[in-house]
Parts: structure tokens; sequence; C-alpha cells
């Protein structure tokens, strides 16, 4: 089963990864994100983020593992991207 996430990419620099806490913890949904809810999510920073919803399964979803704090969310928010 396959799940939507928010994948990110900061100012456009092509490191392209999963939005999520310091944990790794990222929240998937069923549907696709709406922008209403990308930028609920994402705030301000939804302009220099690159934000798009895309859908992974849970084993595709393991490949994004490398944990790149966002300063912009006091690195308690950033990017999981894979090696």
């Amino acid at each position: 089963m396959k799940r939507w996430f928010l994948a990110v990419d900061w100012c456009g620099k092509g490191r392209q990864g999963i939005f999520c806490d310091i944990n790794g913890n990222a929240s998937g949904k069923e549907t696709q994100h709406t922008e209403d809810e990308i930028w609920e999510i994402l705030g301000t920073f939804t302009l220099i983020l690159n934000p798009q919803s895309i859908e992974l399964s849970k084993d595709e979803l393991k490949e994004y593992h490398k944990f790149y704090p966002l300063a912009e969310y006091s690195t308690q928010y950033g990017i999981a991207c894979k090696e």
C-alpha cells in the first residue's frame, strides 16, 4: 500500500527529500496533499522548499534515511534524503 508524503527540495538545489521531524517521522496520508495543506504544514517556507506530494510505499520510504536539519525550523524539522 502506498501513501502520499511531502517531498521538498531546499532552494531547488537538487537534494529532494521527505519533510520530517528530527526523529525521522514523516506523516503520510491516503490522498495527495493540496496546496492549502502544503501551506499549512510548511508556512512561508513553502516558497524556498519547492514542495510536492509524492506517493511512496513503505519500502520506498525507508530509502530516505539521511537527515538534514533545516535551520528555518530550529533544526526540529528537516529533510530525509536518500544516500
